[in-house]
């Protein structure tokens, strides 16, 4: 091994919830949020292009599906600021995620109103009448997010099916490294990531959690949470400096690669736990996240300041985490988190207290 790290040490004050307000519309000029986003017909910006001549709008801001997280370097812009356009990327992201829409073929669109169950648009973007969601597969794989608002009149059924057209991106070529990793990650939990030149190329989904981003949504290979983009720049720089620690693993590989892996045994065993647990009760990503809380023991309050919702959504969440697990209260779940086995009836006689002290 080249060198190894201390995950926990690479993130900043608020980094690990990554919470995201509601950016206004405003009147900023096209924006690339990254020189490496201008080239080619597949990148973000020139899907941009054919997406607003498909169709009049006053935002566009696409996600290229295929980095290892939504954030500057994955995302392009027009009548955003730099930062809200990859937050307002990441918020969409987490509204798709958790609504699981089936595809239609290579390509998904429905209004941000339709995906969320008529919540409104302005919850995403302020000042916008319509908001449009559109979801590009290749190849069978989420590859590019697409939203575009305007102000003043909604899409029709016509302008939907052009810009969903127009957000066609060539089918890539993985390498084979990215797809023999993709599935030993998923077969086994092992927190990898690929860097290459330094930056980072993949990621598994536990390696992030390992790094503490809990909560976070997975659409294509993208990860979405606000902390993302400052936790990869940290991990980056450790692999540059070779800083000390003893959690983070770094092989150098041919190519100008560098395989990671996260190596403290409990955070990889309680990831490994709380999905099983979360795939076994079919809980959604936001319970799942809630189940991390539960595990470290936060109050209702210390999780909604974390997650920047109210303590009302947080006790919401619960009860149906204790629904699906079918357990009385917070006591007997944690003792399930934990590995401890209980009977039914120590189970059922401490419900009544756990839920008093959840």
């Amino acid at each position: 091994m080249a060198g190894s790290h201390g995950v926990e040490d690479m993130l900043g004050p608020g980094e690990r919830d990554g919470a995201v307000s509601a950016p206004p519309v405003g009147e900023t000029p096209n924006v690339a949020l990254g020189t490496a986003l201008e080239a080619g017909p597949s990148s973000p910006k020139a899907v941009a292009d054919r997406v607003a001549s498909a169709a009049p709008c006053d935002v566009v801001v696409v996600a290229d599906l295929d980095a290892p997280f939504i954030g500057p370097q994955s995302v392009y812009g027009r009548g955003l600021a730099e930062e809200a356009a990859w937050r307002t990327a990441i918020r969409v992201a987490a509204a798709v995620a958790q609504a699981a829409p089936r595809p239609r073929g290579e390509g998904w669109a429905a209004t941000l109103a339709e995906l969320t169950g008529g919540r409104g648009d302005a919850a995403i973007l302020g000042g916008t009448r319509s908001v449009l969601v559109i979801l590009r597969s290749e190849g069978g794989k989420p590859r590019t997010l697409v939203v575009a608002a305007r102000r003043e009149s909604e899409y029709t059924d016509a302008e939907r099916r052009a810009m969903t057209a127009a957000a066609a991106r060539p089918e890539p070529r993985d390498p084979v490294i990215i797809a023999a990793l993709e599935a030993v990650a998923a077969r086994t939990g092992v927190p990898l990531g690929l860097l290459h030149n330094g930056k980072m190329m993949w990621a598994a989904a536990s390696l992030w959690r390992a790094l503490g981003l809990e909560g976070g949504a997975r659409l294509g290979r993208a990860f979405a949470h606000g902390g993302a983009p400052a936790a990869a720049a940290r991990l980056e720089e450790a692999c540059r400096t070779g800083g000390p620690g003893a959690d983070l693993d770094v092989t150098l590989l041919p190519g100008e690669l560098q395989l990671l892996q996260a190596t403290r045994p409990a955070d990889v065993a309680r990831s490994a736990r709380l999905d099983e647990l979360a795939k076994k009760w079919r809980l959604s990503p936001a319970e799942r996240a809630e189940l991390h809380h539960l595990m470290l023991g936060l109050s209702c309050k210390e999780a909604a300041a974390r997650l920047g919702v109210s303590p009302e959504t947080i006790r919401g969440r619960r009860k149906q985490i204790y629904r699906k697990a079918r357990v009385g209260g917070a006591g007997p779940l944690r003792a399930l988190l934990d590995g401890v086995t209980e009977d039914e009836d120590t189970i059922s006689s401490s419900s009544s207290s756990a839920a008093a002290l959840a």
